[in-house]
């Protein structure tokens, strides 16, 4: 086990966050009730497996003030307080912070588009290795704890913020339904737009709601039919994860329109996975991440589905 997957499962276990947000599904239309010939599932993660939306997330103040508290618990557990009040003392630390973080990801963005990448992904474990750097020109280390290397550090800083940045776990019913889609004869695959953390929270989680029973997401997700964007620096909904995609699809002889891509948003997962030739399933059980982006009534889904049993018993392996 690596020493960011040993952290994460020791905070995870510290510190479970029980799901208190009721959910509320969203009514959207969709063009069919069912799909048939389905080979293989491709999932979104945040917002379709991931019930990642925090209560305040909807206001611009108030999710920033939650990000902003995730920022200072981390300045506390790392103990990075002095130094960043001594970049700049007429502010708080958390706010000097927020600004190192979101500056350093705009600068990074825009490297990417100066070299013609539409969609730019950062690897967020390398702001966080910018930001120990700036640190430790004032005489910043971490003792209290041995992390290894510098590049491991900065992955548990960076899981660290994100633990407490967002809100943690499954759907309700998304492990059984992806048991059930397997023994269905599908494969299951991820084409996400994710960081390092992503695949380490998707196996704790997988855990939790399965009482142990699943240890590992590779139980479940065929490797060869997993694409994140922080692998290949380009995000969704730009093509390049989807192509990525259909050379694996190649390999298993299976046809884009004998699989079905599930998302959560009209315009990253929907309208390219369509486009693409992919059948589509729009998760719809959360109104609060759900996101149409003025697409209303242009960009329809083949199938939609509120309850993750639902989804089980709307697709099939078989022709008719």
């Amino acid at each position: 086990m690596s020493i960011v997957a040993e952290f994460a499962g020791e905070l995870h276990k510290a510190h479970p966050n029980p799901q208190t947000r009721l959910l509320h599904p969203f009514s959207y239309r969709s063009s069919q009730e069912k799909l048939n010939d389905v080979q293989v599932c491709i999932f979104d993660v945040y917002g379709t497996l991931f019930n990642y939306w925090k209560p305040g997330f909807g206001k611009e103040t108030s999710k920033k003030q939650a990000l902003l508290e995730a920022f200072r618990k981390t300045i506390s557990y790392f103990n990075m307080g002095p130094y960043l009040l001594e970049m700049d003392p007429e502010s708080p630390a958390e706010k000097t912070l927020w600004d190192l973080y979101h500056g350093l990801i705009a600068i990074k963005h825009n490297l990417l588009i100066e070299k013609e990448i539409e969609f730019p992904e950062v690897k967020i474990e390398d702001v966080w290795l910018a930001i120990l750097l700036m640190l430790k020109r004032r005489g910043y280390g971490f003792t209290q704890k041995d992390f290894g290397p510098e590049t491991q550090l900065a992955q548990c800083i960076a899981y660290y913020y994100n633990f407490y940045a967002f809100n943690r776990g499954l759907y309700p019913g998304v492990s059984d339904a992806l048991v059930a889609l397997k023994k269905k004869n599908m494969r299951l695959g991820i084409v996400s737009n994710a960081q390092f953390y992503t695949p380490i929270d998707l196996t704790l989680f997988l855990r939790d709601q399965t009482g142990d029973h699943i240890d590992d997401l590779g139980e479940l997700f065929d490797p060869d039919l997993v694409f994140y964007s922080f692998e290949y620096s380009v995000a969704k909904p730009g093509q390049v994860l989807f192509r990525k995609l259909f050379d694996a699809l190649y390999e298993f002889q299976v046809l884009p329109s004998q699989t079905v891509f599930v998302g959560n948003d009209l315009a990253a997962d929907i309208r390219p996975a369509s486009e693409a030739g992919m059948k589509t399933a729009l998760f719809t059980g959360d109104d609060q991440s759900m996101f149409t982006h003025d697409l209303e009534n242009t960009v329809v889904p083949d199938i939609s589905f509120a309850t993750w049993d639902d989804l089980v018993e709307k697709v099939s392996f078989y022709e008719k």
